[in-house]
């Protein structure tokens, strides 16, 4: 039976729209739901310290500010779809579409306005339909993606160096993880479309690596930890030799 054009054209963009919208790996396979809650809870305290006077944000607008509210849609997309996602109050959902109402032509007031939504989702109080599906790619744009993963290079030298069991300790390396979902779907960089699955080889193998790194960290063993911190940033390297991110 043949369908009708335009019924045809509609469940393919369907189709494909729902394969855009999920994460290319089950997220609790990524990162405990712990980690997403710890690493929501310091994006927020950082992007009210960064919020605090009209002048900290006109200085951190396009880095940190930009930064924060980007990782802060992915972790509330990564919620969204975490099978243990009913175990905390955050609403996923929720917390991705208020960290998305940020742009770079935000003014100061907008940008309150937005952390306040964000705090409200992030409490459990927000409103309104928001759904659990959204295109990965349409969460952080990769200039601040890939700043926000440079940033935790340091960090997590200091935890492989002296390890000391801290819940937090794991969280750099499954934030890594939970960009490099983001980073795999985004992939405007790859001008031959015959290089997509090369450039999808560096992220998913930089996600891996991330993924046993946060388990080396857990385990403190310091060894394994920089093994596996040097096999993500060899992946980094790797990849933006060929694609020149």
């Amino acid at each position: 039976m043949r369908l009708p054009l335009i019924v045809l054209t509609g469940f393919l963009f369907s189709v494909c729209s729902f394969a855009l919208a999920k994460a290319p790996v089950a997220v609790e396979t990524i990162a405990p739901l712990e980690d997403l809650v710890l690493e929501s809870d310091q994006q927020l305290e950082r992007l009210e310290k960064l919020l605090e006077t009209e002048e900290s944000f006109t200085k951190a607008k396009d880095g940190d500010v930009r930064q924060g509210f980007g990782l802060l849609a992915c972790l509330g997309q990564a919620i969204a779809e975490h099978t243990s996602h009913a175990d905390t109050e955050i609403q996923g959902p929720a917390l991705r579409d208020a960290a998305l109402k940020f742009s770079k032509k935000s003014t100061y007031d907008e940008a309150k306005a937005t952390l306040e939504e964000v705090k409200v989702a992030h409490s459990g109080k927000a409103t309104g339909e928001h759904a659990v599906e959204h295109p990965w790619n349409k969460l952080i744009n990769m200039h601040p993606m890939m700043e926000e993963m440079n940033s935790r290079n340091s960090a997590l030298l200091k935890v492989i160096k002296r390890p000391r069991g801290k819940a937090d300790e794991p969280m750099h390396a499954t934030t890594w993880a939970i960009l490099a979902l983001a980073m795999h779907a985004d992939t405007h960089e790859v001008k031959n479309e015959a290089d997509i699955p090369k450039y999808h080889e560096f992220s998913d193998s930089f996600r891996t690596a991330a993924i046993h790194l946060a388990e080396a960290i857990r385990k403190k063993d310091k060894a394994e930890a920089q093994k596996w911190f040097d096999t993500a940033n060899e992946s980094c390297d790797a990849c933006h030799e060929v694609f020149k991110h």
